[in-house]
């Protein structure tokens, strides 16, 4: 083997080298970027579960505000039947005339 066989064989050797510590160190990165994904993963189903918590009590807040009546609301609340009742009965009284 020639001298310049011998140098391209090491510069052959050092670039394998090369090659492999940026494999490691590419694969070490790989590795935590898919650490952190399934930690986002795991957050990301965690805050749904907890927006759907959020949306649930958010509807029976709704549903508890729509039955909710204080003292003021039953009387404006009779006020208001009571006139359409009137509007119904003069409205039955034209379709009898």
């Amino acid at each position: 083997m020639t001298e310049e066989d011998s140098r391209l064989i090491e510069q052959f050797e050092g670039k394998i080298r090369k090659l492999v510590d940026l494999y490691d160190t590419v694969k070490c990165s790989n590795s935590e970027l898919r650490s952190q994904i399934e930690a986002k993963d795991k957050e990301i189903e965690r805050l749904n579960l907890e927006l759907t918590d959020l949306k649930e009590s958010y509807q029976c807040l709704k549903q508890s505000k729509v039955l909710e009546v204080s003292g003021h609301d039953i009387d404006d609340t009779k006020r208001r039947v009571a006139g359409l009742v009137r509007e119904i009965d003069h409205c039955i009284k034209l379709l009898n005339v």
